[in-house]
């Protein structure tokens, strides 16, 4: 049996306006910033209470840029938490003051709710009761003590199976049927909060989609692993989807899809989330598994970078382009220009790697194939020139503008470009030469047609061509026109493809190293 819920887990498209949510706004501690450990590319965001207890805890997935969900059939449906009743008028006065919609307060028996929603659209609900948990002081937010959020209260499940879920829950987790209204079931559990579930008959409704503004799942608190064990012998008897045990390092969890289609996780109550952080270091700092810790510098770059109340927090424009700014030590910045169908993430570990000192300045290309994102479009007779050098002109403007906003040296800027970005990098810099210290073109594969006369003398640039590339005719064409223009062009024809590899990032670094551009 389990004693009542341990976490929820939502998706949100913008981790900084969910911090900004449910840290600044609700006033949540920042607990613990993790990635997903099948998916180190996506940030997991903790928040809870000042000790992170199980049941007061709410996580996010952070997927930038993720269509909205839909709720349905097969979800959660929102988020309610406890906050105590004699300090609802704290939470309207406070939601008045920053501008922020809401509903109620509106009676309920002898609850009080208050409904708004989060920056990605998924109801949140602040229930105030009486019979409240008692908080955990610390200084870390301006909501006080008293008025506090004391964890949750309850989720609701839309299930087309009511009878199997509510089974479910009766069973094996520890639930009572403790009443229904109308088409909702609500079940309780043992925990001295008072943790509910609420199963909405949604028979006839349509499916959920998950995505951004929607929960992915619903944990419930395990005591040990015994607990586990016996649960799993249990549910598998009931021929459910069931996955193996996972050991996150701050607790261990069994997954299992209940028969309504809502994924349910059962998660050990230890060793904890602040097992291993120092209590003044509690949410501040990455934290990883040990198997992914080899793998931290380029983990770090491509997570979105989010600051908690009071943090320092770095300046953020939209300057015309989807983009991302990573600081370095010293050294250029690299100018990051993704292949056809990336995105600006996609360039961050493999610069990171070569350049450990660079700042990095990448950016999503505008145009757009079948849904996948590129810097120009290919039309019936080849490559749209027209949009090619259009946009060749803005990324140049694009990054001044940039130096500006972030501080870095625009003398200094490096394009490093791959396949359809080093195509763009190579029209920009034949365009704009003053607006580039050099490029770094790996597998070029277009010639710009009818650039301005621009003399490219002294400008190096490296490229590195792929003997099994499928464009590798195109790539020397590309590298003849950068020598007829007078650049100081080196060469090197890799065994490879058109994809990228290691020695891709060794042939980068040392030519950085040779240019004086990166600290040996």
């Amino acid at each position: 049996m389990t004693h009542g819920l341990h976490h929820t887990t939502g998706i949100t498209g913008d981790a900084q306006a969910n911090v900004d949510f449910y840290a600044g706004l609700l006033g949540l501690r920042l607990v613990m910033r993790t990635v997903n450990h099948e998916d180190p590319g996506t940030l997991h965001l903790f928040y809870g209470d000042a000790q992170a207890r199980p049941g007061t805890l709410l996580t996010f997935f952070a997927w930038p840029d993720t269509a909205r969900g839909r709720r349905g059939v097969g979800q959660a449906s929102e988020l309610c938490l406890i906050v105590p009743l004699e300090h609802i008028g704290f939470w309207v006065q406070r939601f008045l003051e920053r501008g922020v919609r809401y509903s109620g307060p509106t009676p309920e028996g002898e609850r009080t709710l208050l409904a708004l929603e989060d920056p990605d659209g998924l109801p949140v609900t602040l229930v105030g009761t009486r019979d409240a948990p008692e908080a955990v002081a610390w200084d870390g937010s301006d909501v006080p003590v008293e008025a506090s959020v004391r964890g949750l209260h309850h989720v609701t499940l839309w299930s087309d199976q009511p009878d199997a879920t509510g089974r479910l829950l009766t069973d094996h987790l520890g639930f009572a049927h403790v009443g229904t209204e109308e088409a909702v079931r609500r079940y309780r559990s043992d925990a001295p909060v008072g943790h509910s579930v609420l199963v909405r008959d949604a028979r006839g409704f349509w499916p959920s989609a998950g995505g951004v503004g929607t929960l992915h799942h619903v944990a419930f608190r395990a005591a040990d692993d015994d607990t586990h064990e016996r649960l799993a012998e249990r549910l598998g008897a009931e021929d459910l989807e069931l996955n193996p045990l996972r050991e996150h390092g701050f607790f261990r969890s069994l997954y299992v899809r209940e028969p309504g289609g809502v994924i349910f996780e059962v998660a050990t109550d230890g060793p904890g989330l602040a097992a291993g952080q120092p209590p003044e270091r509690l949410g501040l700092d990455l934290v990883l598994p040990e198997e992914l810790e080899a793998q931290r510098a380029a983990i770090e770059v491509v997570l979105p970078g989010v600051a908690a109340p009071g943090e320092p927090r770095p300046p953020k424009r939209d300057l015309g382009w989807v983009h991302r700014f990573v600081p370095g030590s010293g050294g250029p910045t690299l100018l990051l220009l993704h292949g056809s169908g990336g995105n600006e993430t996609s360039l961050l570990a493999f610069a990171r790697a070569a350049a450990p000192a660079a700042h990095l300045l990448a950016v999503r290309g505008r145009s757009l194939e079948e849904g996948a994102p590129r810097f120009f479009r290919r039309d019936a007779d080849g490559i749209d020139q027209e949009e090619l050098a259009a946009e060749a002109d803005a990324i140049a403007a694009f990054t001044g503008d940039a130096a500006d906003v972030y501080g870095f040296d625009p003398g200094a800027v490096i394009a490093l470009g791959h396949s359809n970005g080093a195509n763009l990098a190579l029209a920009s810099l034949a365009r704009h030469p003053a607006a580039y210290a050099g490029a770094i073109l790996l597998r070029p594969a277009v010639v710009p047609e009818e650039p301005p006369a621009r003399d490219l003398g002294g400008t190096a640039v490296l490229a590195l061509l792929g003997d099994a590339d499928t464009y590798r005719l195109q790539s020397e064409a590309a590298v003849a026109f950068l020598q007829e223009r007078g650049a100081e062009v080196r060469v090197e024809r890799l065994q490879a493809g058109h994809d990228l590899t290691p020695e891709d990032g060794a042939a980068v670094a040392a030519w950085l190293r040779a240019h004086d551009l990166e600290p040996t």
